[in-house]
Formats: structure tokens, sequence, C-alpha cells
């Protein structure tokens, strides 16, 4: 007998989907509340089989900044950004996305299976933090610049610099970036010298983090490619990641369509 059948009335099924949207966190107290309200008794485990049945699943929520958008700027700068990436294809400019992220062993521990009561454990409060301004394209190619300190414009600018020096190309290379204050005011500083250099910064609209798609690639390196030995220190996690962003675009690879 499936799910579906034991919970047969549409309305009670109707109001444990409102009552599971009304709380998404709060699944393992549905069967106490429909009892209070039906005076039948249904396990938890058949809730669960059910919302399987109807393509529910379980997974991390997150923070979004959709509330602070605004659409039709949002719209405009899918557009733009869509007419940049078609003349990249076309071969009339290069195409990178920048932005940067922090590592440290104290943060983004990744999950892990492992036999059910024993317990896997890293070190806590192990200090120090590696920040990572990056530069990617679509086509895998990478410039990666490591600071231990916290980002400021000119560290961006130093970044900018490498990655100039780094390009070889007579064409047109845009570099997206969000409106961080320290983007903004590196590229106001150096904006006349990254011109002659064939570089054009294009900055995303406010509040538009998804747009920038070098954010998949913070994902990837932190939740898919760190190897759990990594999170042991400081020094293990930096080198670890040190390897992966120098072997970005060869070992590690992601595929941004």
């Amino acid at each position: 007998m499936g799910a579906e059948e034991l919970l047969d009335n549409e309305t009670e099924r109707v109001e444990l989907e409102n009552e599971l949207e009304q709380a998404p966190y709060r699944a393992r107290l549905l069967p106490a509340r429909f009892h209070e309200r039906t005076g039948k008794t249904v396990a938890f485990s058949t809730i669960k089989r059910w919302l399987k049945e109807r393509h529910w699943v379980w997974k991390r929520c997150r923070r979004s900044l959709k509330t602070k958008q605004d659409p039709v700027a949002f719209e405009e700068g899918q557009r733009a950004l869509q007419v940049l990436k078609t003349q990249e294809v076309a071969g009339e400019i290069d195409l990178f996305f920048l932005d940067e992220s922090g590592f440290s062993a104290g943060t983004c521990l990744p999950y892990a299976w492992k036999p059910q009561g024993k317990t896997l454990a890293l070190p806590a409060n192990s200090p120090g933090r590696v920040n990572a301004i990056g530069l990617v394209s679509l086509q895998g190619a990478s410039y990666f610049h490591t600071v231990e300190t916290t980002v400021t414009s000119a560290n961006i600018t130093e970044a900018m610099a490498g990655f100039i020096c780094f390009r070889i190309t007579e064409k047109l290379t845009v570099v997206v970036m969000d409106n961080a204050p320290f983007h903004r005011k590196a590229e106001r500083e150096n904006q006349a010298l990254w011109l002659l250099s064939g570089v054009w910064v294009w900055f995303l609209p406010p509040y538009s983090p998804e747009l920038n798609l070098i954010e998949i690639l913070w994902k990837k390196i932190k939740y898919e490619w760190l190897p759990w030995e990594a999170y042991a220190s400081f020094q293990t996690l930096r080198s670890a990641l040190l390897d992966v962003l120098h072997n970005y675009g060869e070992k590690y690879r992601v595929n941004f369509v």
C-alpha cells in the first residue's frame, strides 16, 4: 500500500502540504499535528514516503538576496551578460568572471559517510585564513591570486596586474565583477591603465551573485574537491587549496553550461 493510499483524504493531504510549506524545517511535528487535527495516527515514515512520491526533497536551505534585487536591472543584466557570452563564442572578446572567497580549517566542513555510531572529528579552532581572488572563463582559462589578509582594493589591483601579465591575446578582455566597494574602488583607480591593457570591467546588477559564474567554482572547491584531510589544519588546507587552484582546468574542471 502506497503512502498516497494511507493519506486518502485530499483535504488532509492539502493541509499537510500547507503546514510543511509554512514550517519546512519542522516536518517531524507533522504526525502529532495530524493526530490533533484528525484523530488519526500516521507515522513520520509514511509522511516521508508520501513526500518523496510527490518529488519533495530534503535539502540544505540558503539565504537569498533576491528580495533586494531590482527585477528590471536584473533582467537587463542577464541580457547584457548573454550578449557578452555570445561575443565570446564568436571569438570577438575574452570573458572572465572575478570574485574572491575565503577558506579556513574551521569553516565549510564537508559532509561525509561514516559508520553508524562513529564520529568523524576534526580539530577545532584552527587559526588562519586564506582568501583566493580568482578570474575564470567559461572556456577553462583561469588566474588566481591568494592573500592571507582581508581583501582590499589594493589586492584586487595586484590580482588584475598579474592577470594582465598572464593574458596573451590581442582581443578585448571583459572582466565581470560584483559591486563590492573594493571592486569599485580598484576599478576607479585603475580604469585607464586597464583599458590601455585591453581590459574592460563590467559590473553585475546589485545583489545578483547567481550571475557571477565563478561562484560555482568556489562551491566545487569547498564541498567537493578539497579532501577530508585538508581540514586537519590551516597548513594542510592552504596546501590543498593551492593544489586545486594550480590544477584547475586540467585535473579539476567546471562545466558552466
